[in-house]
Parts: C-alpha cells; sequence; structure tokens
C-alpha cells in the first residue's frame, strides 16, 4: 500500500502547490485583464479625443463657408456662383498633425450644389413630382400624402423610396445614371422679395423690398408706386384696382402686361420690381439658371425639348443677359403663354446652397510648411450643411453627420435602420445641438402642407423658411 499511495503529508502538500498555482494563475489573468481594460480605455479615449476633435474642425469649416457666402451675398443676389477655394491650408511644423477642414465635392465634385435648382417636395404639385423621370403616378401620390418633411432625407420613410433611388447607387464607389432624388428635390427654396434693380432707375431701389399688389389698393401701396416710378403709374394702377383688377401671382401681372400690349423686354422691370406677396421670402422658387433639365422639365409651361433648350442657351449667354426670369421668352425658347404658365415658379438666383465640409488631422510634409488640398485626412469626420444666406444675417438651415452615409449605401443598409434622416450634429463638450447663432433662437415654422394647388407655392406663412435653426424676427433681406 505505501509503494502505491503517497502518504497523506505529501499529498497535502501537492495540494498546497495546487492550490497555490490556481491562486498565482488567476491574479495573473485578473492583472492581465486590468492592464488591457486600462490600454483599451485609453485607446477608446484617444479616440474619442481625435473624434471631438475632427467634428470641431469639420464646425469650423461650416463656419467658414458661411462667412465666404456671406461676403459674396450681393453677387449672389445677382445670380452669380460662390467662389470656394478647394480647400484651406494651414501653416504647421514639419511632421506635425494638426486640426484641418476642407470643403469636399457634391453633386459631380462641385464644391456647393444650388438647393434653388431643386423643386421643392413640400410646395410641388403631384404632376409636377410626376414629371420627374425617376417618380412615377403613384410614387407622386405617396410623396404629396406624406408632406411635410423638413429634409429630403425623410424621404426614406415613404413606401417605394429605396436608398438607391433617394441618393443613388454608390457599391464600390461607383454611381449609376440614374438620377438620385436628393439631387432633384429640396426643402429649402427661399427667394428674398427683394429687387434686383432693373430699369432706367433700378440702380436706386436695388435692395429694396418689391411693391405688393397682392393686397389690393391703398394708401401704403401708393406710396411705394410713386416712389418706385411716378404718381401716373400710381394713378394708372389705382384706376385698375378700383374697376375690379384682382393680381395674386406672378402670372397675373404677366397677364396684364400682355393685355396692354407690352412687349417681353418690358416686363423685366415691372417682374423685378413687384410682387404679389407679402412676405420677405418666397417659397418654392426654381433657379432658372442652375436648374437642370429634368427640374426644368417638371415646371408647368415647360417641355422636355425646351428644358434641354434652355440648359443649353444659359451656357452661352452673359450673367446680365441671364438676370431677368423673362429671358427665355426674349430668346425665343418658350412662347408669352408658356411663360405665363411658368412664371410663378421661377427664379435666377440661389441663395441656399449645399457643402459637405471634411474636418480631421492632416500630417505635414517634410517639405512643406503647409497642407495640401489632395493630403489624407486622418480620423476624418463629415458634415453636410446647408447655408442660407437669402437674408441678411446667414444661416446654417439644415446640419447632418454624415461620415458613416457612404459607408451604409455600400452595405445596402436601409433608411430605416442605416440612414437616420433625423441625424443632428451635437457640441460633444454640452452635448448640446451646435448652433451658429450662439443664442437663444425661436423654433422653425412648420412648413405648409401644399394640397397640389401651384398657385399657393408663395404662401410664406410665419416667415416661410424652415430649417434646423431659424432667424430672429426683424432680420430682413
Amino acid at each position: 500500500m505505501s509503494d502505491a499511495y503517497p502518504s497523506k503529508p505529501a499529498r497535502s502538500r501537492a495540494l498546497v502547490i495546487l492550490v497555490v498555482m490556481v491562486v498565482v494563475t488567476l491574479s495573473a489573468l485578473i492583472g492581465s485583464s486590468v492592464l488591457l481594460m486600462g490600454e483599451n480605455a485609453g485607446v477608446s479615449a484617444a479616440h474619442d479625443r481625435r473624434s471631438t476633435q475632427s467634428r470641431l474642425a469639420a464646425w469650423s469649416g461650416v463656419q467658414a463657408v458661411m462667412s465666404r457666402l456671406h461676403e459674396q451675398r450681393d453677387d449672389l443676389l445677382d445670380g452669380a456662383a460662390p467662389v470656394l477655394p478647394e480647400s484651406w491650408t494651414f501653416p504647421i511644423e514639419q511632421g506635425a498633425r494638426a486640426p484641418a477642414f476642407r470643403v469636399v465635392g457634391l453633386g459631380g465634385q462641385l464644391a456647393a450644389t444650388s438647393e434653388n435648382a431643386k423643386l421643392d417636395v413640400n410646395l410641388a404639385s403631384a404632376e409636377m413630382l410626376e414629371a420627374l423621370p425617376m417618380i412615377d403616378t403613384a410614387l407622386a401620390r405617396s410623396i404629396v400624402e406624406a408632406r411635410p418633411f423638413e429634409s429630403v432625407a425623410e424621404l426614406g420613410s415613404v413606401p417605394g423610396v429605396t436608398p438607391e433611388l433617394l441618393y443613388g447607387e454608390r457599391a464600390d464607389g461607383l454611381e449609376s445614371g440614374a438620377i438620385p432624388l436628393v439631387e432633384v428635390l429640396t426643402v429649402f427654396s427661399f427667394d428674398p422679395n427683394i429687387q434686383l434693380g432693373a430699369g432706367e432707375q433700378g440702380d436706386e431701389h436695388r435692395g429694396d423690398r418689391r411693391v405688393n399688389l397682392g393686397l389690393g389698393w391703398s394708401d401704403a401701396l401708393e406710396d411705394a408706386v410713386v416712389d418706385r416710378w411716378d404718381e401716373s403709374a400710381a394713378e394708372f394702377l389705382r384706376t385698375l384696382f378700383e374697376q375690379g383688377e384682382n393680381l395674386k401671382r406672378t402670372s397675373d401681372v404677366v397677364a396684364l402686361y400682355r393685355r396692354f400690349g407690352a412687349s417681353p423686354e418690358d416686363w423685366v422691370e415691372g417682374l423685378d420690381a413687384l410682387t404679389t406677396i407679402d412676405s420677405e421670402h418666397v417659397r418654392g422658387l426654381v433657379d432658372l439658371n442652375r436648374a437642370s433639365p429634368e427640374v426644368l422639365g417638371a415646371l408647368p409651361g415647360i417641355d422636355e425639348r425646351q428644358a434641354r433648350d434652355i440648359a443649353d442657351a444659359r451656357e452661352r449667354l452673359g450673367l446680365d443677359q441671364r438676370r431677368s426670369i423673362v429671358w427665355p421668352v426674349i430668346e425665343g425658347i418658350l412662347t408669352p403663354d408658356e411663360f405665363q404658365e411658368a412664371c410663378d415658379w421661377l427664379t435666377t438666383r440661389s441663395m441656399q446652397w449645399r457643402v459637405r465640409i471634411e474636418g480631421g488631422a492632416l500630417v505635414g510634409d517634410e517639405d512643406s510648411d503647409e497642407f495640401s488640398g489632395g493630403a489624407e485626412m486622418r480620423d476624418a469626420s463629415v458634415l453636410e450643411c446647408v447655408i442660407d444666406v437669402s437674408s441678411r444675417r446667414p444661416r446654417v438651415a439644415y446640419l447632418r453627420d454624415v461620415t458613416g452615409l457612404e459607408l451604409a449605401l455600400v452595405m445596402g443598409g436601409t433608411s430605416e435602420d442605416k440612414i437616420d434622416p433625423t441625424d443632428e450634429v451635437r457640441d460633444p463638450a454640452t452635448d448640446e445641438a451646435f448652433d451658429p447663432a450662439g443664442d437663444d433662437r425661436p423654433a422653425p415654422p412648420e412648413p405648409v402642407q401644399d394640397e397640389s394647388e401651384p398657385e399657393s407655392h408663395g404662401e410664406d406663412v410665419g416667415g416661410g423658411r424652415i430649417g434646423r435653426w431659424a432667424v430672429g424676427k426683424g432680420d430682413g433681406s
């Protein structure tokens, strides 16, 4: 027996040794886990810090672009396009990492795209939506029934609107030939109801509010007409109103000119100086000089061939020739009848621009003291925004973090589970939404739901402009 089994003291020593080994092993595992947790926490904290820096850099880029557009507001009112640098560069120490931001190409790699070159999805009639090549009758009806929308991204909740239809196909970084809805629809289209200064004495009234004929005759209207023209013009209009004239739309003004035999060249000054809408902004107007043929062809009075002719003609015409919405009639592309049908939806300027800003860290070149515009951005964050300069005080109408949008689309995500149309960018320090105004603002008014009546597109209730941050009262054009 003694040869087969160890003695009791020997077994006790072996058990003690085993227990000690288990304790040592467990202690080592616990220690390693603690070290790993500490290391992971450090990595996570470093990542969060870099992410915060990138988002703040991108937000700085939004503010920089807003400042540039504000500086160019007078040119934009004349119909010019904004001029933005391809990239902002920052002096750095050689080899150093520092925050940076730059504008990322949108829609054919343009630095900024016009929201006014699109149809307002909240105001366009079902027939206009159906005229777009990517929308059929059933989908147009579904969109109208689901209105109002606060952003085009919310169309993802409409049955029949797929991510591919909304954003375009981006698998492997390649886009199909189909035009996505985000390139033809908007909810941010607000034209300032002010004069450009057409006519012999127009320069004296450039920037003034248009003379409103939509409220009927009054002493205030008489004073405004005398100030803009003279007493004979006021007497002429007063006689018309006393005879029952009712002017509620731009097309009514065009019809009045035509009734008295005025030529299209004579319409230019009146359509610049007169309005029928008692508001600082007119919603839903389409920029005649930038809209695609698909968008132009969806407007009343303009067919597919005429839309292409307008797009071709504006490339050869100078900016001065394209300042008035009358130019397609003067150029013989639209008849007076066709123009009268279309004019309620037309403008010749864009005051809301969509941009994407990439923020992150760039590593300096050993042989250069500046960042290269084509350099790789580290830990990048991308913000997409709509900047509105239709009033003297600029604002950010829309702001969204789209850092992971392309990846979500490539992975085949749906609008419900991968793309949140209500995403908003929050300050990492305060967890509050970024506010470029820096003060408390009233909530933006609800969009006006249109029941497919084109004539009501210009109704500008409650200030008219929707967006994440509203401009306070008294901030006129």
